[in-house]
């Protein structure tokens, strides 16, 4: 501001210069402050010119890392146009999660965040690039923000500032543990192996109608067709060998949300979700996925239909690793709305650090459904008795033990 003010000042003065020579008559006054007229001029339109045709490009090989792994990360600045540039600054805030390494990195005024700062001189037509890495250290979906560039002219009269916005970012997933080192054994570790052995009646595939006989499960009951013959009819399904497992993450730990919520226990949800689901896509089983919380990418949804296809982990990681802690609602009210819609016969994992009646009722009634029910707390509070046919898993003192060493970081 100061600047530009005497940058103002100068102009006025060399223009009642040109006056006062020219009504005086004084030629060396009216030489020299002509030739100053046309060096602020010339300095004015570099200046206008000087941050046109400017890019500033963010090269990320890798936009979707895990925690603790390391990628390269470069930029560049091109000058694309027949005037050079003698001094350009650039500033580029990246979030401190990312934990940015490289030259030119100092505190910046943005929350969290550092700034990349660089100052060169750029020919006509030149790149100029910096190398750099980030080594991921918390999970979530990190925007990179926009770029501050700043040039002049050659002769340091003005200034010029352009922002540029991009749509940059890095996803970090969740850290993915081996399920012994949580606590959970290596084999079965749902419970009864699930095999393509087992045989399910898939209810998405019906097959007719038939007499009820005893022993069926009044959930087949066709009440339609029972109307009509005035007897019991049940309906009939294909047999399937497909193994189905519902992954059911709740973001919970707490019973009132102005109560604020526990970061430590929401990491170890989310990084025990994680490990589940990598399990299962490994075992190739049809994986599905539910949850009562709410993601920072509206594009990714809380209820993914069971699969086996390629992106089925990838799309899970994604949602899992922009979980937040703010709930849908209560995930008993959730699983009570919901799970009718589970696949008959399928294993539903439900991760959590905070278990209430409600829940545990919820869960009995999809064990009565049909489902195998599979309890997972990560809190260190243990949970009380549920009903002998829900398998239930205590991880909270191995992720303590895994907390202590370091292994595991709840950031």
């Amino acid at each position: 501001m100061v600047k530009k003010f005497w940058n103002d000042c100068w102009v006025l003065i060399i223009i009642a210069l040109v006056i006062i020579g020219l009504f005086s008559g004084q030629g060396l006054i009216l030489g020299l402050s002509v030739m100053s007229l046309v060096v602020v001029f010339v300095a004015w339109l570099w200046n206008k010119v000087s941050l046109e045709n400017v890019e500033y490009i963010r090269v990320i090989p890798q936009k979707r890392v895990f925690i603790g792994e390391t990628v390269p990360f470069s930029v560049e600045l091109h000058n694309k146009k027949p005037i050079p540039l003698p001094r350009i600054d650039t500033v580029d805030d990246i979030p401190s999660a990312l934990n940015l390494n490289g030259p030119d990195i100092r505190p910046s005024s943005t929350v969290d965040a550092v700034s990349m700062t660089h100052s060169a001189s750029i020919s006509a037509y030149q790149r100029t690039a910096w190398e750099y890495s980030v080594q991921a250290k918390k999970r979530g979906f990190h925007r990179l923000g926009s770029v501050n560039i700043y040039g002049g002219d050659i002769f340091g009269l003005f200034d010029s500032k352009k922002t540029i916005a991009t749509r940059d970012y890095i996803l970090v997933y969740p850290q993915i543990l081996k399920l012994p080192d949580l606590g959970m054994p290596e084999s079965r570790p749902l419970g009864e192996k699930i095999t393509n052995l087992t045989i399910y009646q898939d209810i998405s595939w019906n097959r007719g109608i038939r007499t009820y006989e005893k022993g069926d499960s009044l959930n087949t009951v066709d009440w339609k067709y029972t109307a009509k013959k005035s007897e019991l009819m049940v309906k009939t399904f294909e047999s399937t060998s497909k193994s189905d497992v519902i992954l059911a993450v709740s973001v919970e730990t707490s019973s009132k949300v102005w109560e604020g919520y526990s970061p430590v226990n929401l990491e170890r949800v989310v990084a025990a979700s994680a490990s589940i689901a990598n399990y299962c896509s490994e075992e190739g089983f049809n994986l599905g996925f539910f949850s009562n919380g709410t993601p920072v990418l509206s594009d990714l949804p809380m209820r993914i239909p069971a699969s086996q296809s390629e992106d089925q982990l990838k799309v899970i990681l994604e949602t899992l690793a922009t979980i937040g802690p703010i709930s849908s609602g209560p995930m008993s009210e959730n699983l009570n709305k919901w799970y009718r819609n589970f696949p008959f016969g399928s294993t539903v994992v439900v991760v959590t650090s905070f278990i209430t009646d409600q829940l545990l009722a919820s869960l009995r009634n999809i064990s009565k459904f049909g489902c195998r029910v599979v309890l997972i707390n990560v809190a260190n509070e243990p949970s009380y008795s549920a009903a002998d046919n829900i398998l239930i898993y205590e991880l909270g003192t191995h992720f303590s033990e895994m907390e202590s060493k370091g292994e595991f970081v709840p950031i």
